[in-house]
């Protein structure tokens, strides 16, 4: 279960509907609005200009026609967390965790690690991103080292 409502880490596959998609070609558009769509889909993606091959982060504003998308890998580090050890609303378990977690790509989001201790979480730890039963993106410790020379596991 997600740490707190947030629309990269709470969006669930009926919540493309709800964003704004009408937008015209050449109106510079929030990435985020179209990362949620490919959440809603149950996929990781991340954004890459076409001009220069750079992965741009999720809070970046281009025109569709300037990025194209491509499935991220679902490596990725835990750059910040907090743990909560106060349950604010009756129908969270506490603790829970929220977490900064960087993208073996680039981008950063704010998610949680599935974890049964929080104490176990460390900046800098790999991390593995997955969808749970509700579709929500999650990371989990990832132990195994990264595919080398470009194999797949």
């Amino acid at each position: 279960m997600n740490p707190m409502p947030s629309p990269l880490s709470d969006a669930g596959p009926g919540d493309a509907g709800r964003l704004d998609t009408n937008r015209g070609a050449a109106e510079p558009c929030a990435l985020a609005d179209e990362f949620l769509l490919r959440i809603g889909q149950r996929r990781l993606c991340v954004a890459r200009c076409r001009a220069s091959a750079a992965v741009l982060p999720y809070a970046a504003h281009r025109r569709p026609d300037e990025v194209s998308w491509e499935d991220a890998s679902g490596r990725a580090r835990l750059a910040s967390f907090t743990v909560m050890w106060q349950a604010y609303r009756a129908e969270r378990a506490v603790p829970y965790n929220v977490a900064w977690v960087e993208l073996d790509e680039g981008p950063r989001l704010i998610s949680t690690v599935v974890v049964a201790d929080p104490r176990v979480l460390r900046i800098g730890m790999a991390l593995r991103a997955r969808f749970d039963g509700d579709g929500k993106l999650v990371f989990d410790p990832d132990d195994e080292p990264p595919p080398r020379d470009g194999a797949t596991r």
